[in-house]
């Protein structure tokens, strides 16, 4: 081995000891963060902790006996069709108007960034900010979307958020309107990337805006739509904020989901282990619908 491929190898190992330096702080953040919080929670749904006051001495191995209970809790299976619920009321009609929206600004408007700022203001905005002002414009009294519907001529107006049947609809529509921007500003930054020369073949061949729309703009930009799938799949298993300002998980449980019926189990009621238990499975059902959304994307998404 030549002197200059000893140096080679020296400067390579130096880099790359420099490189696990500047991620080691990283790393550190990952591990007591991320993964042992995980294995906690895990360890902890198979214990009788009940509350972080318990006596270390106090708690005991209890196997399975969490989950045993969790899969008889009535409440549990309402939380979890809500959340189920709520990503059929919110996604699809999310991503058609975000789409839609970016589109129109893309193409149609001017001054895109002011009407890029002002759709995504709500997202940056404070969730407590944002439901306050969803509290009053839902009014049932004398909000504005009831006093508009008794101006057509609707007098039996829903009461919107203490309604059994209208309370998880309408924080749907709190939701769509909050998360709106987000969609809209990765969306357009996907149609920039849609070669101009397919539109121009396109209008060649004489194709009309539909037929540009459904076969080049949407099969283009499908990896950018299937990220947003994702993300917002997510986004809305971890929905807190917005009810605890807004319902409480009420009327009843209207609008109890899976992570506010773990904050209260956990911390209102002292059941640290019974949460943790809700927090494994919500994990699990996560996991295996991002899973299915994964494996399924080879037969729409454009790569």
């Amino acid at each position: 081995m030549d002197l200059n491929t000893r140096k080679t190898k020296s400067l390579r190992r130096n880099e790359a000891f420099a490189g696990y330096m500047f991620i080691l702080p990283c790393l550190f953040f990952l591990l007591f963060m991320a993964i042992l919080p995980v294995f906690l929670t895990a360890f902890i749904s198979l214990t009788n902790w009940g509350s972080v006051a318990t006596e270390f001495s106090k708690i005991s191995f209890v196997g399975l006996e969490n989950y045993k209970d969790l899969f008889k809790d009535a409440t549990f299976y309402t939380a979890l069709k809500n959340n189920i619920l709520l990503l059929f009321y919110t996604i699809p009609i999310q991503l058609l108007l975000s789409f839609i929206l970016a589109v129109m600004i893309n193409k149609y408007c001017y001054f895109k960034n002011f009407f890029k700022s002002v759709y995504f203001l709500p997202y940056i905005s404070s969730t407590v900010a944002v439901a306050t002002i969803w509290m009053v414009v839902l009014q049932p009294s004398y909000g504005p979307v009831t006093e508009m519907l008794k101006a057509i001529g609707i007098e039996n107006t829903p009461k919107w958020l203490s309604d059994m049947h209208w309370a998880l609809p309408s924080l749907s529509g709190m939701v769509v309107w909050q998360n709106l921007g987000y969609d809209i500003i990765i969306i357009l930054a996907a149609l920039q990337t849609v070669p101009v020369e397919l539109y121009e073949s396109a209008d060649m061949d004489g194709a009309n805006w539909f037929v540009k729309i459904t076969k080049i703009t949407l099969p283009m930009i499908t990896p950018t739509i299937f990220f947003l799938i994702i993300y917002e799949t997510m986004e809305t298993f971890r929905i807190f904020d917005q009810i605890s300002v807004l319902t409480d998980g009420g009327p009843g449980d209207a609008t109890q989901v899976l992570v506010f019926y773990l904050y209260k189990q956990a911390f209102r009621n002292s059941h640290i282990n019974y949460g943790a238990a809700i927090t494994v499975v919500l994990f699990i059902i996560v996991f295996i619908i991002t899973l299915i959304q994964w494996l399924g994307r080879k037969k729409w998404v454009h790569e």
